[in-house]
């Protein structure tokens, strides 16, 4: 199964970037708004602490010379803090009380402060005659943050004559700078992530440049098969360069080890023709001596053997040439002529149904010789393996100026762990090798070779029980423009017919 194509590493690293970035950007929001909440609780602290002290200077002291004149203490202080308070802003969620010793009178500056829902805790504050701060829970869900103070009239260690409570509603306070704070937070982090994100994108590609150019280059590599080709050396020594380096030794030792491989191959089967041809003829020599039909039938078993060995070396020695680039013709060939041919040539083997789906006229650009011997060669594997089994084969021209020949069979198919192989020389599958020898393994390492010689391609298709088929994609030509004279009209060949 193909591989899904990923995203290129380029983006995939720039994307964890951008996600550390936000991450860290999160992190830092949190810990500015917990600084932020802390700064602005501080400020409302300072705030009442204010407050208290401008009504510690203004007031008791106004008190205690009224109160010396001969002004009741609850007049003296409801006049001054009446005063006091016209002169002092509050904002509509802060607020001031005044409680009144001993009968507990209240004065009230922003009512709208308390609203302390938990009476028990009102009561706690509204007595008490220590300095003291509170935090207790307000009306809709917010908090109240209060200050307490007892007021003394005279003497500066007397009793209490009044109690100052001032207080803000915390939440309102803390909200509106958190809000404000959110917004800066949130367009400073979206600026600074995008500037983040395309910078880090353009610095992970250019670093990663080098390994993206040496991936083109592999692929080149692997597509075209030269192994003469190399990837490094204009780069840094860095990871990627050491890299490089290595596949570079390595893509050397390849290339050595198929050179020899080929002169090897090259050389055993220019030497092996010549002594089959003497012994071949040795044994023909010394069969006309031999009089027994056992001695004549064992030396023509020796003979077809040397026959089947002598085909086996010219295949090699094809193979060698091909591998050294071996030029093929590039012509106009008309594939209903080779596709009848062929089968005229593999139907020999054995007598089976054939179809034949090909439109007149259809024409490729190829070596007509070395394309019938690869369509020959496909249709002699399909009788020898498919069982008798119908045979179809058609052509078509598919886009991109490319034409298909399919050779289909019905046959038993191929196994799965035999599929990836058929093209490499010398394999012979399992169901094969089990059997007696009727093939080296070349014919189809053959086609593959002499189809990209003619810059096409050739696959297979296979399921186990339903059959098989061979595609061949070679580039289309021209159309052939038919000679009007009668030879030429005698020698074109007829289509073959559906049920041979």
């Amino acid at each position: 199964m193909k591989a899904k194509r990923a995203l290129p590493l380029a983006f995939r690293i720039a994307a964890i970037y951008a996600m550390l970035v936000a991450a860290t950007l999160l992190v830092v929001a949190g810990l500015a708004l917990q600084f932020t909440r802390a700064q602005v609780t501080g400020q409302v602290d300072n705030y009442l602490r204010g407050a208290v002290q401008a009504f510690r200077g203004n007031v008791p002291d106004a008190v205690s010379k009224d109160v010396a004149a001969g002004t009741p203490l609850v007049d003296a202080l409801r006049g001054r803090w009446t005063g006091w308070l016209s002169q002092t802003h509050f904002a509509s969620d802060q607020g001031v009380l005044v409680v009144i010793r001993p009968n507990q009178t209240i004065l009230s500056g922003g009512l709208g402060l308390i609203g302390i829902t938990d009476h028990s805790q009102q009561d706690r504050i509204l007595t008490g005659d220590t300095t003291s701060w509170f935090t207790v829970p307000g009306a809709k869900g917010s908090s109240i943050r209060m200050l307490r103070v007892p007021i003394r009239v005279g003497a500066p260690n007397g009793p209490a004559a009044a109690t100052l409570i001032v207080g803000a509603y915390q939440s309102s306070v803390v909200n509106r700078n958190v809000t404000r704070l959110l917004k800066s937070i949130a367009l400073a982090s979206g600026i600074g992530l995008a500037f983040a994100t395309v910078l880090g994108l353009f610095a992970v590609r250019r670093t990663l440049g080098p390994l993206e150019t040496m991936s083109r280059e592999v692929e080149t590599i692997q597509e075209t098969d030269d192994l003469s080709k190399r990837v490094g050396g204009r780069g840094p020594l860095d990871e990627v360069g050491r890299l490089a380096e290595g596949f570079d030794r390595m893509l050397g030792r390849l290339q050595e080890a198929f050179l020899s491989q080929r002169r090897f191959l090259s050389d055993a089967s220019h030497e092996l023709r010549t002594p089959m041809t003497v012994v071949r003829g040795q044994l023909e020599l010394l069969a006309m001596d031999v009089e027994s039909l056992a001695g004549r039938r064992s030396m023509s078993i020796a003979v077809e053997e040397l026959d089947r060995m002598g085909r086996i070396v010219e295949d090699l020695l094809l193979l060698a040439r091909l591998d050294e680039g071996m030029l093929l013709a590039k012509e106009s060939v008309e594939v209903e002529l080779v596709v009848g041919e062929a089968l005229l040539r593999g139907m020999l083997m054995g007598p089976g149904e054939v179809t034949v789906q090909v439109p007149p006229g259809l024409t490729v650009l190829a070596d007509a010789d070395r394309l019938l011997q690869v369509l020959t060669n496909l249709v002699t594997n399909a009788v020898r393996h498919g069982g008798n089994a119908p045979i179809n084969v058609s052509a078509r021209r598919v886009m991109g100026d490319s034409v298909e020949i399919d050779v289909a069979d019905r046959g038993p198919g191929i196994s799965a762990e035999d599929l990836p192989h058929v093209f490499e020389r010398l394999y012979r599958g399992s169901k094969a090798r089990s059997q007696a020898p009727g093939g080296a393994g070349l014919g189809l390492a053959i086609a593959s070779s002499l189809v990209r010689a003619m810059d096409g391609t050739i696959g297979v298709e296979s399921m186990v029980g339903l059959g098989t088929t061979f595609t061949v994609t070679l580039p289309a030509a021209e159309p052939i423009v038919p000679k009007t004279s009668p030879s030429s009209k005698r020698r074109r060949s007829a289509p073959v017919e559906a049920g041979r």
